[in-house]
């Protein structure tokens, strides 16, 4: 703490004018002190006062032990489908992995949970003159149908744990190469929060096609917000090894197409 040189025309605490002023309040404009200088969610210099105003907000899946699992999933998806940026911004940054993963398990399960179940239905509503038609004993199919679902049903939340734990470390190593200094544990909690689109996997068939662009959009607000960061290096590490990926698969196919035409044009 630096004390204010008397006669100096240099700024001093609006709280304790007996000391320099380090910054001004980014929110009110007051000059704080060593003692009165705080940073809020964006970093941004504020006053002990306008922090005390506006302190970072737990989502509702921060308070999954007060309200239950369900419906904290249910309204932090809400909130950060309809309230995006409102949300995300005030939104604690960090989390505990246990936490980002269990989101992003839930999320997968929803996503594809209305879409198998419509599934089991129309399997068990083909004719069993249909399926005798065909030498197909209809009990058997209709009970290997019913198990392929299930393990289904069981492995959407695994397989979606495991996707978003690689997305997330290929995204933050986008972002280490940027040079952000967020750790893993915040890129993560990032990834799984913009998975909240998958709450629209509740209307059958729009899991599998809506939620997954949704919420590749949502991850360029949930990055920027919660590492703190620019559009630009948030789009980037949000973007580029899906756009890397397309690109891999593209020069692929084209690859193998040219080789093929060579192939049938040396005949």
């Amino acid at each position: 703490m630096m004390e204010a040189t008397p006669g100096s025309s240099d700024p001093v605490c609006a709280v304790h004018p007996e000391l320099r002023s380090l910054h001004a309040c980014a929110r009110c404009g007051s000059f704080a002190c060593a003692k009165c200088l705080r940073k809020g969610y964006r970093d941004e210099p504020l006053c002990a006062s306008c922090h005390e105003r506006v302190p970072e907000d737990a989502l509702p899946w921060d308070q999954r032990a007060e309200l239950g699992t369900l419906k904290a999933f249910w309204q932090t998806c809400l909130a950060v489908l309809f309230r995006p940026s409102a949300t995300l911004e005030r939104a604690r940054p960090d989390g505990s992995v246990g936490s980002s993963l269990g989101f992003a398990a839930l999320s997968y399960f929803v996503g594809y949970f209305t879409t198998i179940l419509l599934y089991m239905t129309l399997v068990f509503a083909i004719p069993r003159e249909l399926a005798e038609s065909d030498n197909i004993n209809p009990d058997a199919m209709r009970l290997m149908w019913l198990g392929l679902m299930c393990v289904g049903l069981v492995m959407a939340p695994v397989m979606g744990v495991a996707t978003t734990i690689v997305n997330s470390g290929l995204d933050h190593l986008v972002f280490r190469l940027q040079g952000t200094g967020q750790p893993f544990s915040v890129t993560l909690r990032a990834n799984a929060l913009s998975l909240s689109p998958f709450l629209v996997g509740l209307i059958p068939l729009c899991g599998a096609y809506v939620s997954p662009l949704w919420s590749l959009g949502l991850r360029i607000y949930a990055y920027r917000a919660l590492h703190r960061t620019n559009w630009g290096t948030a789009a980037l590490g949000a973007l580029a090894v899906p756009l890397l990926s397309c690109g891999l698969v593209f020069g692929l196919y084209a690859v193998l197409l040219l080789v093929g035409l060579s192939m049938g044009g040396g005949r």
